[in-house]
């Protein structure tokens, strides 16, 4: 798979180049005016460059071998390139193209001997290959039928009208001059009719064994089998028209193993499958689409099995000769999203002169060496405050953390107003948030400590209560200022002081006798 770079990757890269490649352009006499020039086309590029979150593409019947690759399609686009594909049912390659023809749809998925003399006169151009479709000819294994030229004057179902099945096969019948008895059937009735004797044989196009219902169609009937084209016919087309076609094999037992169909390797023609677009569709959109595909490639090997142990580059344009230009630009260089990087890289006249704007602008200098400074200022200012603030952390921690807190907000407020960068900001809110951390900790071990503390008074008064109740209210009351103090002295909160007079005052009342009752809600009220 082919890895993506982040923004921030490309960016750094984009840094890196100007640092490595600025030196050897410093004293060009035209560098200043082709910087400007440079510019200009960078914003003409970036002006350009607005495409649609959506496209159409017109694929095949639903459920179809093309109307999967158009599902698989959209899939390519929104992980990579968030552009959503409305997938267009159709009858095949023919009614595709033609659509296409007529502005009605983005894409269109077709063979590519449906396709080519459009592209040919300049109509139509490929995008990316996207798999290689077979002729198969099937028909019962009683037929008698043992060639292609067998089929004349006989019931061929070659396929519904507008698909490329039908174009494929008028192709074959004239290239060996035979007639037959044309079917349009549709896959499901061709073969119901090829079962019941009502045609002698099917005309299949499409990729190796990625047809399920095919692959179906065998199982279910092994009395169906494979017919072989001849060589002298796949000659004729292969040299007349190489764009088109090339020789191929079925290998044994694509279908199925036991009984093995077919049972030899057999002699065919394969067309490829190809992604085609109008010349001038945009140019952002084709490149981000073809983007989606080339990433993703090894998602196509069910329909494409080569994808999976080949590099994808080679394979999905292997065959084109009118290719679109962004689609080419793509295979070429990669991510169209970095095409800033890339006329960065080939203009190295505009490498020149932003480093000689950049390295020799002495206001642009020194402030930066000013922000540089008053940054690191701040980091060492902010550090100096949390050192003090540490001073007061044992003995003060709520004043500690009262004092981090102020600091934060401070730094928030500079955040806000863009005195800070946010590199700056972020470096100080760690600092900031490991003290405020630390405080908060401190303070609930103390908590827990009072809490325990006065659990221990507790028992020591109720101790103290049985033998010498006078001496325990005393003790009580020295319980009582020993709070009020700490409570002043900041090294208790007003919510556990709240809590541990509750807790005292609770027990008192369940365990004095009731000649102290007075006394007692005497220092509740004190």
């Amino acid at each position: 798979m082919i890895p993506e770079l982040t923004s921030r990757e490309i960016w750094a890269k984009l840094l890196d180049n100007i640092a490595s490649k600025c030196v050897q352009f410093i004293y060009r006499p035209k560098v200043v005016f082709l910087l400007l020039s440079g510019l200009a086309g960078g914003v003409l590029l970036s002006s350009c460059s607005s495409h649609s979150d959506s496209i159409t593409i017109t694929s095949g019947n639903t459920g179809s071998y093309y109307y999967s690759l158009a599902q698989q399609i959209n899939n390519s686009t929104e992980e990579t390139v968030k552009i959503s594909v409305k997938n267009l049912s159709s009858q095949g390659s023919q009614e595709n193209l033609e659509r296409l023809l007529n502005n009605q749809v983005d894409f269109a998925i077709a063979q590519l001997d449906v396709a080519n003399e459009a592209m040919r006169k300049g109509k139509v151009k490929a995008v990316v290959i996207l798999a290689n479709e077979y002729v198969h000819i099937i028909t019962r294994k009683d037929s008698g039928l043992k060639t292609f030229t067998d089929l004349q004057g006989k019931r061929v179902a070659i396929g519904s009208p507008g698909s490329g099945m039908s174009f494929t096969t008028r192709q074959l019948l004239k290239a060996d001059n035979l007639t037959v008895k044309e079917d349009n059937s549709d896959f499901d009735q061709a073969f119901k009719k090829l079962k019941s004797q009502q045609v002698d044989a099917v005309v299949y196009v499409g990729s190796l064994g990625a047809s399920k219902n095919l692959r179906q169609e065998f199982v279910n009937n092994p009395e169906l089998k494979l017919l072989p084209l001849e060589p002298a016919l796949i000659n004729s087309l292969t040299v007349f028209d190489p764009g088109s076609y090339q020789g191929a094999e079925l290998p044994i037992g694509t279908y199925t193993s036991r009984p093995a169909i077919p049972d030899q390797k057999l002699p065919t023609l394969s067309t490829a499958t190809v992604l085609v677009t109008r010349p001038k569709m945009n140019r952002r959109t084709v490149a981000l689409l073809t983007w989606s595909i080339l990433s993703t490639a090894r998602n196509y090997s069910q329909f494409y099995p080569a994808l999976q142990n080949e590099e994808p580059e080679n394979l999905l344009r292997q065959g084109i000769f009118d290719i679109h230009p962004a689609a080419e630009e793509v295979f070429e260089r990669g991510d169209p999203r970095m095409a800033l990087m890339h006329y960065w890289q080939h203009n190295s006249d505009l490498q020149a002169g932003v480093f000689i704007l950049g390295s020799t602008s002495i206001l642009g200098i020194l402030l930066r060496q000013w922000r540089r400074r008053r940054s690191q200022k701040m980091i060492t200012t902010t550090a100096n405050r949390i050192n003090e603030l540490k001073l007061l952390l044992p003995d003060h921690p709520q004043e500690a953390l009262n004092g981090i807190e102020d600091l934060s907000q401070e730094h928030r407020l500079m955040f806000v107003e863009g005195t800070v960068t946010t590199e700056v900001y972020e470096q100080l809110r760690q600092k900031t948030q490991t003290f405020t951390d630390q405080c908060r900790r401190l303070l609930e071990l103390q908590r827990k400590k009072f809490v325990m503390e006065t659990l221990l008074l507790l028992d020591e008064w109720q101790a103290t209560l049985q033998t010498n109740p006078e001496e325990a209210l005393k003790k009580l009351s020295r319980i009582k200022q020993q709070y009020r103090d700490m409570l002043l002295s900041d090294q208790l909160d007003i919510e556990a002081y709240v809590e541990l007079m509750q807790l005292t005052l609770i027990s008192l009342i369940t365990l004095t006798p009731k000649q102290y009752q007075n006394g007692i809600n005497y220092l509740k009220h004190d």
